[in-house]
């Protein structure tokens, strides 16, 4: 009879065992059948013939003008690709998202007087730490309207951080800030505040994807400071890829 209630046990432990697992399988994929992926390429052109937006003309008329238009290449291309500048992001359109969306800290430093990265995607509420690894002073300001600040002459060495608000005059769910420094006037970048955590940065292919998205209907937008915002609707279903394709220079 003993004999009889120890191999009772035993299979009641291994069912009972079993029967966990298949439970966190099924869970598992229940919260994974509903992730969708976008993907597709972007066309970034030359941007030496592009139309240049936010040049913060009202910054550069302080000096000379075709000095920081000249140094304004060198901070375009610090990346060494025409596609790191470039960023996409998708906007729920038929769900809503939470308020507080705030990502881990974000750098954005200071090396041969030049701003790395030259654009720099966060959610709204990030801290984005301004760092200075050069041998002098810099002083990050921005005069972008709702979204302007001074951080003050900084040594090298120096970590300052500031939280990124919503820019008040922020339009549909991108708000570019500008970002200058006093003491280097051919320095400029872009801090680029998002009101979605889904985005990206092209690869240096011109690809995207943006993985682990819900089911749902989204707005695609592709950001770049040099062209004008494009962006495209699409509906993301259960399980499923979808391809989209831009091209900035249309």
């Amino acid at each position: 009879m003993a004999k009889y209630i120890l191999a009772f046990v035993v299979i009641a432990f291994i069912t009972a065992f079993s029967s966990k697992d298949v439970e966190k399988k099924s869970n598992s994929f229940s919260v994974n059948q509903f992730n969708g992926t976008i993907s597709g390429t972007v066309t970034v052109p030359d941007q030496s013939t592009a139309r240049r937006q936010f040049r913060g003309s009202s910054y550069r008329s302080r000096g000379n003008t075709s000095s920081s238009d000249s140094n304004s290449e060198k901070n375009t291309d610090a990346e060494g690709t025409r596609f790191s500048n470039t960023i996409v992001s998708a906007h729920p359109l038929s769900f809503s998202i939470p308020d507080d969306m705030s990502g881990e800290p974000v750098r954005i430093e200071q090396i041969d007087a030049v701003f790395l990265p030259n654009v720099t995607p966060v959610t709204v509420g990030t801290i984005v730490q301004f760092v200075n690894n050069d041998p002098f002073f810099h002083n990050v300001f921005s005069l972008t309207p709702g979204s302007k600040f001074n951080i003050g002459r900084r040594e090298t060495g120096d970590v300052y951080s500031k939280q990124i608000d919503a820019p008040k005059w922020k339009v549909t769910g991108i708000g570019p800030i500008t970002l200058f420094c006093d003491v280097h006037s051919q320095m400029k970048a872009t801090i680029l505040s998002l009101d979605t955590p889904y985005f990206t940065r092209l690869n240096e292919d011109g690809s995207y994807e943006l993985k682990d998205l819900p089911e749902g209907e989204y707005e695609i937008r592709v950001y770049n400071p040099s062209f004008d915002i494009q962006s495209r609707t699409v509906s993301l279903q259960t399980n499923s890829t979808e391809q989209t394709d831009f091209n900035l220079s249309e």
